[in-house]
């Protein structure tokens, strides 16, 4: 019994373990997510439809940066494209699946379990010892 707790003390195991645990939650939640888009580019501003003025500060940002490069340039067309990206999402529409309460609580076990191992695996601290008062026992260990 206690050598099987010591192979699963292990931090790689551990972190091997997590990884698939992530990978096969994200998995099943990837199936039972619909992504469905909605009117393309047609967000309204004050009950107006914006059909792909968008793109308006993109062209004039090309423009300015092949005109005079330089770092204003290429800061308006990262936040023009910023601003195209943020329209995409924000007209995405997600739907649930209807499943079983089990399956729903296996699925978020599974993703959020295994991240849980994870950044436990990542965060741990060098010498082994966890929780709140591994700083006590290593000024212990220094005397």
């Amino acid at each position: 019994m206690k050598k099987a707790l010591d192979v699963l003390s292990n931090d790689i195991l551990q972190f091997f373990i997590g990884l698939a645990m992530m990978v096969a939650g994200g998995y099943l939640f990837m199936n039972n997510v619909t992504v469905t888009a909605g009117n393309f580019f047609e967000t309204t501003l004050f009950g107006r439809r914006m059909n792909g003025i968008v793109f308006v500060p993109l062209i004039a940002s090309l423009v300015f940066l092949f005109f005079k490069y330089n770092v204003v340039s290429k800061l308006c067309v990262s936040l023009s494209l910023v601003l195209i990206l943020a329209n995409v999402i924000s007209n995405m529409t997600l739907y649930w699946r209807p499943v079983t309460l089990f399956a729903t609580v296996v699925i978020f076990v599974l993703l959020f379990g295994g991240l849980g191992l994870v950044l436990k695996c990542i965060f741990v601290n060098p010498n082994g010892k966890h929780g709140k008062n591994y700083k006590e026992v290593d000024k212990e260990n220094d005397q």
